[in-house]
Parts: C-alpha cells; sequence; structure tokens
C-alpha cells in the first residue's frame, strides 16, 4: 500500500510481484495494477467478485472460453484452471505491456501445472480483436491506469486523471472472433470482453457465429445517458441477435434484467459485467 500510494506516485515505476490468486494458481502482477489481487488473491471490486463467483459456477472441465482484453491475465488463468486439461482458453490481449505479462504468466502456469511448455490448455494472441482485418491505433496508459488502455482516441479526455498520465500510442493487428472460432471449430464457448470502448466493433466481428453457436457473452457496460453509444449499441446488437441481458447476483448467479441503465441506476452503479445468453442456454 505504502508503493502504491506513495512510492509509485513519485518514481512512476511499477514493482512487479508474484501473488497467489484465491484459486491456488501463482500469477504476477504490476503493482500498483493488482493491488487487490496481492492482498485478497481476487480482483476485488463487488462486480469482479461476483463474476469470478459466476465463472466458476459456469465453466466445466472440457469447456471453451475466449477472454478479449485479457490484460495480465486474471481471468484466462481462473478459467484455464477450471476447464482443465480437456478444455481451452483462447486469450487476446492488444496491449503490448500487458500482453508482455499474459505471456510471462502463461508459461509460468503451464511449467507448474504441466511440469513443461509443450502442453497447455490456453493459446494467447497479441492482437485487438474487430470487425476487420488490418492494423489499428491503439492507446496506452501507465501503471494503475493500464486497464483503461482502448482502441478508441479519446475515450477518456474527460477524466481527472487523464490530464496527469502520458498516453502512448501504439498500432496492432486486429483479430476478428469469427475467424478464431471457426477455425478452430467452436459452436459454444463462455465469452468475456472487456476493451473499453471497443465492445461494439468487437462483437460485430462476431456476428457469424453469435447467429449460428450457442454462447455466453460477458460484458462491461459503463452507465451512460447517450443511447447511441458503444455499449448500447453492443446490447441493442446481442438482443436483435436473440441474447437476453442478466446481472450476476451476490452469489454468482444470474438474474434477468429488461432495463439495463435502470437496474445501475437502482444499484448505484456506474458500471457491471452483465452477462447475455440465448433462451435456449441452461
Amino acid at each position: 500500500m505504502v508503493f502504491s500510494h506513495v512510492l509509485y506516485p513519485l518514481m512512476k515505476k511499477e514493482w512487479r510481484k508474484e501473488v497467489t490468486t484465491f484459486f491456488g494458481i501463482p500469477m504476477t502482477v504490476a503493482l500498483p495494477s493488482g493491488t487487490d489481487i496481492l492482498l485478497n488473491g481476487i480482483k476485488s471490486h463487488d462486480s469482479e467478485i461476483r463474476l469470478s463467483k459466476f465463472l466458476t459456477r459456469q465453466l466445466q472441465p472440457g469447456q471453451i472460453f475466449i477472454d478479449i482484453g485479457a490484460h495480465h491475465g486474471y481471468y484466462t488463468l481462473l478459467a484455464s484452471s477450471l476447464v482443465g486439461q480437456n478444455g481451452k482458453v483462447y486469450s487476446v490481449e492488444a496491449s503490448r505491456h500487458s500482453f508482455e505479462l499474459l505471456q510471462y504468466n502463461t508459461i509460468q502456469y503451464n511449467t507448474i501445472q504441466y511440469n513443461s511448455s509443450t502442453y497447455h490448455n490456453i493459446k494467447i494472441y497479441h492482437n485487438a480483436a474487430s470487425d476487420q482485418l488490418g492494423e489499428i491505433v491503439f492507446y496506452e496508459y501507465p501503471g494503475p491506469y493500464a486497464e483503461y488502455n482502448t482502441m478508441v482516441k479519446g475515450s477518456y479526455d474527460h477524466a481527472i486523471w487523464r490530464s496527469k498520465v502520458e498516453e502512448t500510442v501504439t498500432r496492432v493487428d486486429t483479430i476478428i472472433l469469427d475467424n478464431l472460432i471457426e477455425e478452430n471449430g467452436i459452436s459454444k464457448a463462455t465469452i468475456k470482453i472487456d476493451v473499453e470502448g471497443g465492445e461494439y466493433v468487437v462483437l460485430k466481428g462476431l456476428g457469424r457465429s453469435l447467429s449460428h453457436g450457442n454462447f455466453t457473452i460477458i460484458m462491461e457496460y459503463l452507465y451512460s445517458t447517450d443511447t447511441g453509444n458503444f455499449h448500447h449499441r453492443a446490447v441493442t446488437l446481442l438482443k436483435e441477435t436473440g441474447y437476453s441481458a442478466h446481472y450476476i447476483n451476490a452469489v454468482g448467479e444470474l438474474e434477468c434484467v429488461e432495463n439495463i441503465d435502470d437496474y445501475l441506476r437502482k444499484e448505484k452503479l456506474d458500471s457491471d459485467n452483465l452477462v447475455f445468453r440465448l433462451p435456449s442456454s441452461p
């Protein structure tokens, strides 16, 4: 805590430290980002605790998990431990810095879990998920602001912290989820999308699969009065494809929600992880 609140603001240099997660798998975090995992073994925002509970209920051995916006790999490692050797995790991260640590954590996990790097159930991609192949501009932020990395220019220009933080502009190749899913013969999977404003284009790149497969979509949703913003457009796309919205309750179970913004206002939430499913899904 001293490092996060005193030393980092002075030095502006991260501190990498190995921590043990609540599910027993060690991972390395780049403090001050990941301080909650260091202290508690879990991403400890209420919405993240509920999501962790949901995934431990949802994911079974042999299933498939796709992590879009994997950051340092917390959910990638959690999912990998749940789906086991017969399951598969596909992990996509656009940030060069975050991908480096995601790759390190994946290699360490493979070595510990399987005593070699020749077999593993995680495949990682240094790409940005989108609806078109090519190269895009990507905006990265240091330290505790790394989770705001985005493909959307100016997303956080209004934030108080933005004026104090230097933005790094990079370029990264894109990947289309329809292609990933078709190339790997996937017809059913749980997909987590946390891409700070890129949700709509990620889902556009999933259009064919949404129409023909059976997927559980987890998407971070930010409250906004702008009904034309990217999160509203993403929800509209999902609902037009037949998916219904749910929030995750305190024990990790799903509850239907008709009006997402009304739910967030009632619960006094700025954002939440929502789950979208087809009516026929168990």
